[in-house]
């Protein structure tokens, strides 16, 4: 995986841990650390075997279902960007 790609991942699981802190939602907040407690894993495996696949079909469950849309764009704009 591209260094900007992994740079990328590790904004958006920072990004999870601040949403959990500030939600209101305990269910909202359970379904973020659902779909982001692999990507930790994998983050200290430097994303050996990660299934990006896998990985934002469950960010898509939380856009459909929390309306959280900024985990795809903040992604991209931090590869574009070339920020961590």
């Amino acid at each position: 995986m591209e260094d900007k790609r992994k740079n990328a991942y590790k904004t958006l699981i920072y990004q999870a841990f601040l949403d959990i802190k500030n939600s209101n939602d305990l269910k909202k907040a359970f379904h973020i650390a659902h779909s982001f407690h692999n990507l930790s894993e994998f983050l200290i495996k430097d994303f050996d075997g990660m299934d990006e696949d896998n990985f934002w079909s469950r960010i898509k469950y939380l856009e459909d279902n929390y309306s959280l849309n900024h985990y795809r764009s903040l992604f991209e704009e931090t590869i574009i960007g070339g920020s961590s």
